[in-house]
């Protein structure tokens, strides 16, 4: 299934995405600013990942493609709990400022939830955001996720520890916000 939202597309990963999901994986500047912690991988690793990689029911990992035919990342929903209705989101971008189009992640993201909520049936995504993250904490707070607290000093990035800001959004906030239409 492809998610279509404003300018984003989410689409399953492809062979094509080899060098994006390459740099993503590996580049310090990407991996300073997300939680837990990445081994280098080498191409071997990444063709593999690719060749072998499929959706489940416990994660879903799509790419975020504009309407100007740009790729500029991937969009998960992670650690679904059907039991519970709930899951993680996340993303990695890396694309240069001429490749982006405006609102081009809130509508990534809202296209995601819209996913998550409606087809799935989830009731609760979770997002999880280094304190140091300034644009992923100011897009989830622009985006109505609410904050539910502060995991002291979880991440060790950089030779000392950050704060794990930890948001969510209820399906009858995202209902009540009229992002649905």
């Amino acid at each position: 299934m492809i998610i279509q939202n404003g300018c984003a597309t989410l689409r399953a990963i492809e062979e094509k995405d080899f060098d994006l999901l390459f740099y993503l994986i590996n580049a310090p500047e990407i991996e300073n600013k997300t939680g837990g912690w990445h081994l280098p991988i080498n191409s071997i690793q990444q063709k593999e990942f690719i060749s072998k990689y499929r959706n489940s029911d416990s994660d879903i990992r799509l790419m975020i493609e504009l309407s100007n035919g740009k790729t500029i990342g991937m969009i998960s929903l992670t650690n679904i709990d059907w039991k519970n209705r709930t899951a993680d989101i996340g993303y990695k971008i890396s694309a240069a400022f001429e490749d982006r189009i405006k609102g081009d992640m809130k509508d990534a993201i809202n296209g995601l939830l819209k996913y998550a909520f409606f087809e799935l049936g989830l009731n609760c995504i979770i997002s999880t955001i280094l304190e140091d993250n300034i644009f992923s904490l100011k897009l989830a707070k622009k985006m109505h996720f609410t904050q539910e607290g502060i995991l002291r000093q979880r991440i060790y990035k950089q030779g000392k520890f950050k704060d794990l800001i930890i948001l969510s959004m209820l399906k009858s906030e995202y209902e009540a916000l009229n992002c649905n239409d």
